[in-house]
């Protein structure tokens, strides 16, 4: 049911881009931007909760100072579970659906994803501490670099169309 709501959204809006772009770069782009969404909500009603409680406490511990960190960490590991379904399901439908293929996919999925948030920080703060490049233009291009990379490498690496065999 969510799929079909989901897949309609999508074909709904596509003609307006379908000139400029494949229907699977359009879905990769429109399901990453619902996925960063949900990642910044999260992140954001997180660091709320943590850093507004009387006190959080780990074993005895209070760590909010640790807020930034915790809602980062949560909200990136939460957001690959729902990313790879919906670039599984709404961008990269022609990859294996195997069992066995999907957990592969998902591993790939999450190695390209922690490579990709680790790179746009790297990229990030390069350009604004080697470049002295405003810090919001800095994110911003960074994110549209690592939007490009990723994209190649979830197509080429993690969904990638086994080869038929021939006998």
């Amino acid at each position: 049911m969510i799929k079909k709501c989901i897949r309609q959204f999508l074909k709904l809006f596509y003609p307006i881009v379908d000139r400029f772009m494949s229907f699977q770069v359009y879905a990769y782009l429109a399901v990453g931007a619902a996925n960063t969404l949900f990642n910044i909500g999260l992140f954001a009603g997180l660091y709320w909760y943590i850093s507004n409680s009387p006190g959080f406490y780990v074993l005895g511990y209070d760590i909010q100072f640790l807020a930034v960190e915790i809602a980062t960490v949560v909200s990136f590991l939460l957001s690959v579970f729902t990313g790879f379904w919906l670039n599984k399901n709404f961008a990269f439908t022609d990859a294996s659906n195997e069992k066995k293929e999907k957990a592969k996919q998902f591993g790939k999925y999450f190695l390209v994803a922690l490579q990709g948030q680790f790179s746009d920080y790297l990229l990030t703060k390069g350009q604004i501490v080697l470049l002295k490049t405003n810090p919001t233009v800095a994110y911003l291009i960074s994110t549209v670099i690592m939007l490009i990379i990723t994209y190649f490498l979830q197509k080429y690496y993690t969904f990638k169309k086994k080869k038929a065999s021939t006998c």
